[in-house]
């Protein structure tokens, strides 16, 4: 044992490589375990899309908005890195693989969570779309994610029927309530109609009296109306002849003024005059009994007019007791009118109330029995509803098959790794079999036969998997060929750095590869790895290969990209080799002299 350590440490680079190799375990379990090491507490990084085409409802005068409250909390939820993303948005990282998942809420998910109480309720779709193509282990992630979001859902809706039943009972008992509430409201305004109709029968009873004593005031004052007209008739002869009469009197008494003042006149004037005093004295006597006669015949008539007014106010008195009885019948009438009036009012609102009342009564009875009935009585599919209201529908546009299929980009790209490396490893590459005459003839003399060996491989290895793993990839031809020249682009690598750098160039090469394995995301999605392997990711070689791989076997995406790339570091790799041959022939002629 001893003796071995001692060659190790006195055999030049030996000790170098003996360290290398010891630090190979642990580079492969730290490194490699560095990114998978707890990637389910990573799953926060896990990109998902929302697409929310729910349409909000109007439900029991409160507007549903089911998908818009989903995707805000599923956006604000750090279980995975949910982001609401539209249609569009969705397909395009999809097939880019930028995603994982997109779960779609449909346009009737509001609307069927509002039909969930009911007898036409259906299950409510939640639909999501994965891309297990990408990465197989991440659809199954996803789905499990998807699941706990179809768990919550179903127990925050049940919860939510239970609340929406509660209170639909509380409702009902309310209902109840203010129907018997209603019910006393409606005896109530009975009874305020009875009252409303006695009132009003007696108040036409009222009526009836007075339109009686109106009646019998009438006629009286018809009566009495005729006796004032017969004593009217008789006035007007005796009111003319009194006019006459007193015309006359004035008459004479204007004559009897003059004659007395000619008399006064004379009698200063003709005192000595006796003769024509006589004869005005017999004039004046004259005019004087006229005077009286006139006066007798106005007094006389004055006296008829007196007997003929006295008789007018007799029957005018009665007629005034008549009017007076109808001014009071009249009265009594307006105020049972008035009375009629508003009893008649307070029966057509007493009516009104009741028939409110009776309305909103059957209302709240009809609606109550409803909601008991539908409480009572659930269908089958209501119940299968109500248990699990969420149904989850997925598509997935790859075709991923099993496991293997998805595993198997990441396991071909790791295989055809490690054959180039084992191959430089076993086969010296770098020693020709003849003096080669240039470094392009030493070229020729070695780099043929790599692709010609790695060509055979990849073909093995691509037969096996079709014959014994069954390996059924989407676009077999293009999956061959990116096997040729996924081996073809990491043999010109790995030749190279064991060209230039010898044992240390393997060792470098080992080293990368289990860097390449970390990194190139073949088992867990990069992102829920470290900081540094989703920083390299892009620029490994392995990734390149794993994500052409994906894309021919199961996906469907354009591999060009990759071509080309593969087909530039081929060639980078060669004008090396090359380069490392001109450089290294001198040498390698003085040592075979």
């Amino acid at each position: 044992m001893f003796t071995e350590w001692h060659y190790v440490r006195h055999t030049r680079g030996m000790l170098k490589i003996i360290l290398g190799i010891l630090l190979i375990p642990a580079f492969y379990a730290v490194i490699f375990l560095a990114s998978l090491w707890n990637p389910y507490a990573k799953l926060d990084r896990l990109p998902v899309a929302v697409v929310n085409l729910d349409q909000p409802v109007i439900s029991h005068h409160h507007r549903v908005a089911l998908g818009q409250q989903l995707t805000h909390e599923l956006v604000h939820n750090h279980e995975v890195d949910f982001s609401e993303l539209s249609a569009k948005q969705t397909k395009q990282r999809l097939k880019s693989g930028q995603l994982y998942i997109a779960i779609t809420i449909p346009k009737t998910f509001s609307a069927r969570a509002s039909q969930l109480a009911t007898h036409t309720t259906t299950p409510i779709k939640l639909h999501y779309q994965t891309n297990a193509g990408f990465s197989f282990i991440a659809m199954k992630l996803d789905t499990t994610t998807v699941t706990q979001i179809q768990t919550k859902l179903d127990r925050q809706l049940n919860q939510s029927y239970l609340k929406a039943m509660t209170a639909t009972l509380s409702r009902t008992g309310q209902q109840l309530t203010t129907a018997a509430t209603d019910l006393q409201q409606t005896t109530r305004g009975v009874n305020q109609l009875t009252t409303g109709l006695q009132t009003t029968k007696t108040d036409l009873t009222k009526v009836a009296t007075g339109n009686q004593q109106l009646a019998t005031g009438l006629n009286q004052l018809a009566m009495h109306n005729q006796t004032l007209i017969t004593a009217l008739t008789q006035l007007a002869p005796l009111a003319s002849q009194l006019q006459t009469g007193l015309n006359q009197q004035l008459s004479l008494q204007a004559q009897v003024s003059r004659l007395t003042q000619q008399l006064n006149t004379d009698l200063q004037a003709t005192r000595p005059n006796l003769t024509t005093l006589r004869a005005t004295d017999q004039q004046l006597q004259t005019a004087t009994t006229q005077l009286h006669r006139a006066t007798l015949q106005p007094a006389g008539l004055a006296s008829r007019v007196t007997i003929t007014t006295n008789e007018l106010a007799t029957g005018v008195k009665p007629t005034q007791t008549a009017l007076a009885t109808l001014a009071t019948g009249a009265t009594t009438l307006q105020t049972t009118t008035n009375q009629l009036a508003t009893g008649g009012q307070a029966l057509t609102t007493g009516a009104q109330k009741v028939a409110t009342v009776d309305a909103r009564l059957a209302d709240h009875l009809r609606t109550g029995g409803h909601q008991l009935t539908q409480a009572s009585r659930p269908t089958a599919s209501q119940l299968a509803t109500l248990i699990q209201p969420i149904q989850l529908t997925h598509t997935d546009p790859t075709r991923v098959q099993n496991n293997g299929t998805g595993m198997s980009p990441y396991l071909m790209a790791v295989a055809l790794f490690v054959g180039c490396i084992t191959f430089n490893i076993i086969y010296d590459m770098s020693l020709p079999h003849r003096q080669p005459r240039s470094a392009w003839d030493w070229w020729r003399l070695k780099m043929p036969f790599l692709f010609e060996f790695t060509w055979l491989a990849a073909t093995v290895m691509y037969v096996g998997l079709l014959l014994i793993d069954h390996l059924n990839p989407l676009h077999p031809l293009v999956t061959y060929a990116m096997c040729v020249l996924t081996m073809w682009t990491f043999g010109s690598m790995v030749t190279w750095f064991n060209q230039a750098f010898g044992k240390t160039g393997a060792w470098l090469m080992l080293l990368f590869m289990i860097i390449q394995l970390g990194g190139a995301a073949g088992t867990y999605p990069i992102q829920l790895s470290n900081q540094w392997f989703q920083a390299i990711h892009p620029y490994l070689p392995m990734s390149i290969a794993i994500d052409a791989f994906r894309s021919t076997v199961s996906i469907g995406n354009s591999i060009i990209p990759e071509l080309i790339i593969f087909g530039l570091i081929i060639l980078a790799f060669n004008l090396l080799t090359l380069l490392t041959f001109y450089r290294c022939l001198p040498q390698l002629r003085l040592a075979q002299k």
